[in-house]
């Protein structure tokens, strides 16, 4: 059966009219309660609030929906983000939803750029940068004025993946900088400033003072998106990005083995500390897929990054398997929505980046 995503909103819509508020006969639409509805294939998100009077009777309504929009035809699954009223609220309350207001006391927006976004990672080598280049590509390929900044200092990629390691931004009378632009992206790395194999020893006030630098005296110009590359881990430079600018909020990538996500739990906790909405989950290298036949073999365990969104309730935006193809784009320069915006990378980025969009949108 082909999926009809009018006929499933045009469902969805219906039978959340239809459930009433606990002792009343308003419905639960026309009582504030849904914010948004997000259809994406077989998947349903409906973005929930509770008003202060109707917290008591929030478990049942949450069960209620999703029992009953799990009975539409064509509908696989279910997922209910919770919004809080107040950026104030508890962090245990918020379940990574996109709330209203700056990520942080006193942070700042970039002239400019309407949303910006953080892709993360609790531990170093689970593909965090292969996605965020991938995931800026993406947007741009949605019609979207996209800009990309790699903030891990201490291990620069993005040159080398967009093929322009040779490139140098110049400087204005006005004391900006003008990134680079590459593949219809503007672009701001420390790895365009340094010789080859350069390392970068610095203590971490000279990384954040250089952080701040490239957020706000770079001529990012329009942007409707900002990604930010992220260093591994939730240390100073994290922390920086939070307190200096406000986040549409953060997707954090993993690999399916219990070690990285240990990490990436502390990475959501530290952004839904910081009240920086978790727009989702990535799960890098779930399999490797066989060229030939299309087999995947799942070389670490299954389904660990799906777990993780579970159980702190954001959303899962999709698997990634291994492909020597992915590896081979990142080395050569040419990110892998720009060599095969189909495959199997390409094709969970044009999904991730479709409901990113959609989440933002409903913040």
């Amino acid at each position: 059966m082909t999926f009809d995503k009018k006929l499933v909103v045009e469902a969805v819509n219906q039978l959340l009219d239809k459930i009433p508020v606990p002792g009343t006969s308003n419905s639960i639409k026309k009582a504030g309660v849904i914010q948004r509805v997000i259809v994406h294939e077989g998947e349903v998100t409906v973005v929930v609030q509770f008003p202060a009077g109707l917290t008591t009777h929030e478990g049942s309504i949450s069960t209620r929906i999703e029992d009953e929009l799990g009975t539409i035809e064509g509908v696989d699954k279910v997922t209910l983000l919770h919004r809080t009223e107040s950026p104030d609220a508890a962090p245990e309350a918020t379940s990574g939803a996109p709330g209203p207001g700056p990520s942080a006391v006193g942070a700042q927006e970039i002239p400019g750029v309407r949303h910006v976004i953080a892709v993360a990672s609790g531990k170093g080598g689970v593909g965090k940068s292969t996605v965020a280049v991938n995931l800026a590509l993406a947007l741009t390929a949605r019609g979207l004025r996209t800009g990309l900044l790699d903030a891990d200092v201490y291990g620069p990629s993005t040159p080398k993946m967009l093929g322009i390691e040779d490139a140098r931004p110049r400087a204005t009378e006005k004391e900006t900088i003008v990134p680079i632009a590459v593949h219809g992206l503007k672009t701001m790395s420390i790895g365009y400033l340094l010789e080859e194999d350069s390392p970068v020893i610095w203590r971490g006030p000279m990384v954040t003072g250089l952080l701040r630098q490239f957020l706000f005296q770079v001529e990012w110009g329009k942007l409707d998106y900002l990604v930010l590359d992220l260093p591994p881990g939730t240390g100073d430079a994290q922390l920086t990005l939070v307190q200096s600018i406000a986040l549409a909020g953060a997707v954090i990538v993993t690999t399916p083995q219990d070690v990285a996500l240990l990490d990436v739990q502390r990475g959501i906790q530290m952004f839904q500390r910081t009240n920086v909405p978790i727009l989702g989950v990535l799960e890098n290298m779930s399999g490797f897929e066989c060229s030939s036949c299309g087999h995947i073999t799942e070389i670490f365990r299954s389904g660990g990054g799906e777990d993780a969104a579970k159980r702190y309730s954001v959303p899962f935006l999709g698997k990634i398997p291994l492909e020597p193809a992915t590896a081979l784009s990142c080395d050569g320069g040419t990110p892998v929505m720009i060599s095969d915006p189909t495959g199997a990378l390409g094709s969970v980025m044009t999904s991730a980046s479709e409901q990113i969009v959609s989440l933002v949108a409903a913040s």
